[in-house]
């Protein structure tokens, strides 16, 4: 069945009453308020610049301790012994200062800023897979409301279509060209149309409610259009991830941890075989005025030491670090194994978002058929009406089947385009790429 590229069936969105007085809100408007009112959101901003200041804070390991330390003092001396006046022996201030770096030299020094790295890493993927989900919900809720804003308008057009055909067979039974049952056929009809718009009204306003808990909107307002549906040609799912998914959040997040569980072998092998170094200098000053308010000579000390350790117990198998060791190990064996299941995992996804897709633009194009045959249903059935041919019945019918030709074919249009974010953000990519890479062509067929 051939299928164009674009669904050309654009329906233009009809405001409910009074909804034309309301202020639009962009998608992008409502994705950056979901950012700011998100609260989890920004607990990942909190770590993400926590881990940021954290990987470029060299002074945390490397800043020598200084020290400055001032006393005052006084006392009296009272008569004893060898003395038979109480005198006052002053005031006394003693000054201190002292400078002392210490440096130890172990695995986890000479790993400290790869681990800091890759923390600065994790807490940014951390904070974009966060911040993808939410703009994935906040997409797909928006769209749903532009939905709602079309299925709103056609019940609209249904209920005053079904008005204006109940109001003519009033007309024809007050005249006596109909009978009591068809009057009572029109207006079960005129009852489910109303009904319908009802049902449409309450599941737009549910929407909306749940939409505003998501972005911390609280006024009313409209949304745009429903984009266009764009149809896609799609590769194989095997050369869409050959093409994309190294740079993947999925593909990234497990390397990430890979890597971070090698530099952690690293820092075990280390802290197992490699001797400990130690150095520390250390700077002091002593000085201050006497009771007699003089200066005091000022003491200086510099020293400085230099120590060597042997982790002897450490090289014996079994012991505490051969064990953490052959740990850390393991857990780069976990890592390399769950990266692999990533992957297969993205594949598969991919696999199945791309089948998803084929198959609902098969539908679009049935779908497509079917309105535009429930159309020409409807057209065809009023006019037979109006010539006294068919039952008003048979009217109602068709315009019921006109309605749920004109929803489903909306509801699948929501579909295509959800499932079609879905693979882009699944790629890494946005959803203009995706469709601008791979549209369907009017020479292809689905």
């Amino acid at each position: 069945m051939k299928i164009l590229p674009k669904i050309l069936v654009f329906m233009a969105l009809a405001l409910p009453i009074g909804a034309e007085n309301l202020p639009v809100v962009t998608l992008d408007e409502a994705l950056s308020s979901a950012e700011e009112n998100n609260i989890p959101l920004q607990e990942y901003a909190v770590n993400l610049n926590r881990a940021i200041r954290s990987a470029d804070n060299y002074l945390m390991t490397y800043l020598p301790q200084i020290s400055l330390k001032a006393t005052a003092g006084t006392g009296v001396s009272f008569p004893d012994a060898t003395s038979n006046e109480t005198r006052f022996d002053g005031v006394n201030l003693a000054l201190n200062a002292g400078a002392s770096f210490t440096y130890t030299l172990d695995g986890s020094k000479i790993t400290n800023s790869e681990t800091r790295n890759l923390t600065k890493e994790a807490a940014t993927l951390g904070y974009e897979v966060y911040a993808d989900s939410v703009a994935l919900d906040v997409i797909s809720s928006y769209w749903t409301l532009a939905t709602y804003d079309i299925a709103v308008e056609n019940a609209q057009a249904s209920l005053k279509d079904t008005e204006n055909n109940y109001n003519d067979t009033l007309e024809m039974y007050n005249s006596g060209m109909v009978d009591e049952l068809t009057l009572s056929n029109m207006e079960l009809a005129l009852n489910n149309a109303r009904i319908a718009l009802q049902e449409a009204e309450n599941d737009k306003a549910l929407a909306l409610s749940s939409f505003k808990a998501k972005t911390g909107i609280t006024e009313d307002f409209q949304t745009e259009p429903l984009p266009e549906t764009v149809l896609l040609s799609l590769p194989s799912a095997e050369e869409l991830f050959a093409e994309y998914g190294e740079e993947t959040s999925t593909i990234r997040v497990a390397r990430n941890a890979l890597r971070s569980d090698e530099v952690a072998k690293k820092e075990a092998t280390l802290n197992q075989y490699m001797p400990t170094v130690s150095a520390s200098v250390s700077y002091s000053y002593n000085g201050g005025l006497t009771d007699k308010t003089s200066y005091k000579t000022a003491d200086h000390g510099l020293s400085g030491s230099v120590s060597l350790t042997i982790p002897l117990s450490s090289y014996i198998p079994g012991s505490a670090m051969d064990e953490a060791r052959r740990s850390a190990e393991d857990d780069v064996t976990i890592s390399a194994l769950s990266l692999q299941d990533s992957q297969n995992t993205l594949l598969n996804t991919i696999r199945q978002n791309s089948i998803t897709i084929a198959q609902q633009q098969s539908s679009l194009g049935m779908l497509e058929q079917s309105l535009q045959i429930a159309e020409k249903t409807y057209e065809l059935a009023k006019e037979s009406y109006e010539a006294g041919l068919t039952t008003s019945k048979d009217l109602a019918q068709a315009r019921t089947d006109l309605l749920s030709a004109e929803n489903s074919l909306l509801s699948a249009r929501l579909m295509h385009l959800i499932s079609s974010y879905n693979l882009a953000s699944t790629l890494g990519i946005d959803l203009q790429e995706l469709q601008e890479t791979y549209p369907l062509t009017e020479k292809e067929t689905i």
